[in-house]
Parts: C-alpha cells; structure tokens; sequence
C-alpha cells in the first residue's frame, strides 16, 4: 500500500515539473514572492555602475506556486519594473526558470532531517513519521537533472550534528541522490533535537558549496529544507555547545535572515508537538503536514518553487558604490501579464554597512553580462556601420600627418626655411635677422682685445693668500697667534 502511494506521488510529481508552475488548487490573487534577499553585484567591464539582482516566484496568497502565462522570453524584462524608493527601472535582464524555454541554470539544495527518537512513531496509515518522510523525499528528487543539480540530505539529531552536517556530499546524479536517502541511519531511542544548531551549520554548508561554484555561467538557485517532528530539545549526554533557549534560536534565526538563502521549514508529525514558532522564526516559508500525502505535497511544492523562480537584474541609478554608501533601499517590482493582470511584490529592505561602502556580493554571470553589454552598445546595421571604421581610420591618418610634418614646422620653423644660418650673433643671413650677441661675445672696439675664441685655454691660477675665513696674516704681525 506504501508503494503504491509512494508511485502516485512521483508520478504526480513529474507531471507537475512538466509544467512551468504547479496548480495546487488554493484561492487567492497571484502576487510575487522574494526568495532571496536584494544582492549588489559587480558587472565590470560591461557597465561600471552597481547592479542589483533580484530572485522570486510567483504565488498565491498561500505562498504556494501559482499557475500563470508568463511573458515570452525576450519580452520578459521588457514587463517587469523595479521600484528602488521614488525611481522605476526596466531590468536590463530576466529570465525565468520554467516555461517554454526553460533556463538551465541549476540548482543547490541542502536537505536537514530529523532523526530524532519520536521519528518511530507511527501514523494512522501504519507507516512511521520516518519512512513516511523518506518516501517524500524520493518525491523531491522527481526532476532532477543529472550534472546540473546539485543535492545534498542529511540527518540530525543531537550527536555530532555539526560534523555530520559539515560532511555533507552534494549529489549530482539522482541514483547518489537516492542513495543518500536509503543511507539515512534509523532513529534510535536517545536521539534528542539540535534543531537550532542544525539550521545554523546548514546555512554555513550550503553557503560554502555556492561559493566553491562561484565561477560558474550562470547562478544556481539554492534551497535549504528543515524537517522536524518536535522542539529543540538538547539534554545531557548531548553534543556540548548546541543552541538552546531563547538565546540559541534568536542566534540561528538571525543567521537565516542575514544569509538571504530561501529556507522551508516543514513541522511533520502532531501539531502539538512541534514547536511552530521556531519553526517559523528559523524558516523564510513554513509548512506543517499531518500526514504523508500532505508532506508529499510539501516536498513537490518546495522543488516546484525551487525550479520555477524568475531572476531579474538591473543597474542602480547611482554610479558607483560611493554614492550608495549610507542609503537604505526599498525594492520592490511589478510583472504585467500577457492578460493584462499586473502581480505585485511586498518591499525588500536593501541596507547598507554603518560603517564603509557596500561590498559586492557577487559578479553578474555571463547571461546577465550579454544583455547588459547590448543594451549599452546598441547594434547598428546600414551602410553606415560599414563606413564608421574606414572614417575612423581617416582620421587617425590625417592626424598623424599632421603631427609628423606641420606641428614641426611651427615649432622649429627656422629649421625649415631652406638656408641653415651660419653667424648668429652678428652679421646677416638671408632669411635670417640678425640677433644682438651676449654678454662676453660682443666684437671689440678698436683698441680692446678681441673677443675670447672657442678655442682659447682656460687657465686657473690658486690665490694662497687667504682663505674662506679671510686673508692670511704673516707670522709676527699683530692679530696672528704663535
């Protein structure tokens, strides 16, 4: 009976990756969603200002995948406007990561779950929380692209979370995808919860294994799901140094926030048993299910928001990272439909350092880096395009003459006249005027020594008789000393 839900769930998963968004019948107007926060980025050498980009999906009032007719591809930018304060801006770039033309840009998920104790309970279905959620999981991995995406599932409890967390392999085929989740150890008796430390040293793995592909074509889209049954509950025996209390969820909570990774919470088991507001706090969007068609459902949801996100760029209306120093940004954008309908975004907060300049938090891939260099350098046909170069070149070519032959010419024009002056400090030289000599090689009047020839000897004579400090004084004379 577990196998043949299990098979319905696939297959109804792999129908709904088929499609650009999942249709989960819930009321509700579209709106769209951030799931990431407001990322400054570094275009050089294409454009010199800032750019932003922009990450979200859209939902319904749920916060589940709505249904909608996106724009085509080239005119998906062209229906987007960004609102950054009092401005409106075009994205220069947007694509969207499900319709017709579907973008491979990839995508990194880390997967947390509980094995804690209470994880053998069973459900009234006769299967335990357990098998129920590994049975979800194989749901999530419907879709998968072998060597684009890129999937990591690991287990916690409250022994050795964080080198089990840090262990982590990112899979890049489904079949090791799959593997990991048959690996998962069975709870035992004595598992507790390290749920907030779980959601903190998530965050620093799957923050490391983006950075460590930072070199890539194109971004990855990135998740993190956070599956529990109960509380953070660390008791004796436990791993030293897990959060607990208020102080070690306000910790990990403030870690989710600052990362900007989209995370999804999801409380399994009994409502009453789970800590809902944690759950709430360590998550960006969180999901409660009873039982295991639900959690099902919640597994496809999350891949489903994970592969049709809409990624958006343009360029900051400042300069540079200067002028940005101090501001506090609120950001939000719009998507007009083909219909006619108009989808709308909550603001987002972009601040920046107290203290300093913003930092760039990435460099425009090479996708965003094309559009932005064709719409700073606008492609022109004609005949004109064909004589710009050979003009250019003309003109390089004049200047250059006339730098070699006339500019030197006006410098030393006197070089140019034809007759090289033979006397320049008397006399006459045709072209050239005569010239008042200096002092010292004037000719002599008559009865004077001539005037010192080049060729005449310079003679030095000493003079002995004093010194710098005055004249030398013979001995015996008054003023000298014996």
């Amino acid at each position: 009976m577990t196998t043949k839900r299990g098979s319905g769930g696939a297959l109804l998963a792999a129908i709904v990756f088929a499609t650009p968004f999942v249709a989960w019948p819930q009321g509700g107007t579209g709106r769209l969603e951030f799931t990431d926060s407001v990322r400054m980025l570094s275009c050089d050498p294409a454009g010199s200002a800032p750019c932003f980009r922009l990450k979200f999906n859209v939902v319904d009032a749920q916060g589940s995948p709505l249904p909608a007719q996106l724009p085509p591809p080239d005119k998906l930018a062209s229906n987007l406007a960004v609102q950054v304060g009092d401005q409106v801006i075009t994205p220069f770039f947007a694509e969207a990561g499900a319709g017709e033309q579907q973008v491979v840009r990839g995508r990194v998920a880390l997967v947390l779950v509980d094995i804690s104790g209470s994880m053998n309970r069973p459900l009234a279905s006769g299967e335990t929380r357990f098998e129920a959620a590994k049975n979800a999981l194989g749901q999530f991995l419907d879709g998968f692209q072998d060597g684009v995406d890129r999937i990591a599932i690991v287990p916690f409890e409250s022994h050795q979370v964080e080198s089990t967390i840090r262990a982590a392999h990112f899979a890049t085929t489904k079949t090791d995808a799959l593997a990991q989740i048959q690996a998962i150890p069975k709870p035992q008796p004595h598992n507790n919860t390290g749920l907030f430390s779980a959601a903190s040293i998530g965050l620093d793995v799957l923050s490391q294994e983006v950075s460590r592909n930072s070199g890539a074509r194109v971004s990855p889209e990135v998740l993190m799901i956070l599956m529990t049954d109960g509380t953070n509950e660390v008791l004796k025996g436990d791993d030293p140094g897990l959060l607990a209390g208020p102080e070690g969820l306000e910790q990990a909570a403030a870690k989710v926030k600052s990362s900007g990774i989209q995370v999804i919470g999801v409380g399994f088991g009994d409502f009453k048993e789970i800590d809902e507001t944690a759950l709430r706090q360590l998550s960006t969007k969180y999901y409660m299910a009873a039982d295991a068609a639900t959690l099902g459902r919640i597994f496809t949801v999350a891949r489903t928001l994970l592969a049709s996100r809409i990624q958006a760029t343009f360029t900051s209306p400042w300069p540079d990272r200067a002028s940005l120093a101090g501001r506090t940004l609120r950001v939000s954008v719009r998507l007009k439909l083909p219909g006619g309908q108009e989808l709308a975004s909550d603001p987002k907060v972009w601040a920046t350092p107290q203290i300093g300049l913003p930092v760039f938090e990435g460099h425009c891939d090479a996708a965003e880096m094309k559009a932005l260099y064709a719409q700073s350098t606008p492609v022109s046909t004609g005949w004109i395009s064909i004589l710009r170069p050979v003009l250019i070149f003309i003109g390089f070519g004049a200047l250059l003459l006339i730098m070699w032959f006339w500019i030197p010419r006006l410098v030393w024009s006197e070089q140019y006249i034809g007759v090289v002056p033979t006397k320049r400090w008397s006399g006459q030289t045709a072209g050239v005027p005569a010239r008042q000599a200096p002092a010292g090689f004037q000719a002599g009047a008559p009865g004077e020594p001539a005037p010192r020839a080049p060729g005449d000897e310079t003679r030095v004579y000493r003079d002995f008789s004093k010194t710098r400090l005055g004249p030398i004084v013979p001995p015996g004379r008054p003023g000298t000393k014996k």
